[in-house]
């Protein structure tokens, strides 16, 4: 386990936690992000490190029962081989056609010009205006006018979601 930048979960892990200790882990706390049955707008999910797991998971929800809408997953890392779960992103993409994973390089500099960048200055190349956003994680702590209620130009502030214990 490495401490990241700005990630809640491996810097208490690695800050708090001690040898000897016990540690539950369980399902991510603080996020409701449960899709809505009926299609409404596709879908650009985006996050950094553990962050994706829950992203993933809404995924996941759409594999077990698609329902016509395309998604976009812009999963944030560092370099390629810091990219969480890219294994199962690989695999996920290549058995869904509606399913997009874009990777978010930010201090890769043999990174492709598309996968340059932190997530959300990727997430924002690749929004379109009939996407509901999703973001998890530190992510979510970096979005433009999180605390004012507003959102970048192009992105109404009624489609973006953000875990229960971020408030914008």
């Amino acid at each position: 386990m490495r401490a990241v930048a700005a990630g809640a979960v491996s810097g208490t892990l690695v800050g708090e936690v001690r040898p000897g200790e016990s540690l539950l882990l369980g399902p991510p706390c603080g996020i409701s992000l449960l899709l809505d049955p009926s299609p409404w707008h596709d879908l650009l999910l985006v996050a950094g490190g553990t962050g994706l797991a829950p992203l993933r998971a809404l995924v996941e929800q759409l594999a077990a029962a698609p329902d016509g809408r395309r998604v976009t997953l812009v999963a944030g890392a560092r370099t390629p081989v810091a990219l969480y779960d890219r294994a199962t992103l690989e695999e996920l993409e290549a058995a869904h056609e509606w399913l997009t994973v874009v990777p978010a390089y930010s201090h890769d500099p043999a990174a492709g010009p598309a996968e340059q960048g932190d997530s959300l200055t990727v997430a924002l190349r690749h929004h379109t205006a009939d996407q509901e956003v999703h973001l998890c994680g530190a992510t979510a702590r970096w979005w433009p006018g999180r605390g004012c209620g507003c959102s970048p130009p192009g992105v109404p502030a009624d489609r973006i979601h953000l875990p229960d214990d971020f408030h914008r």
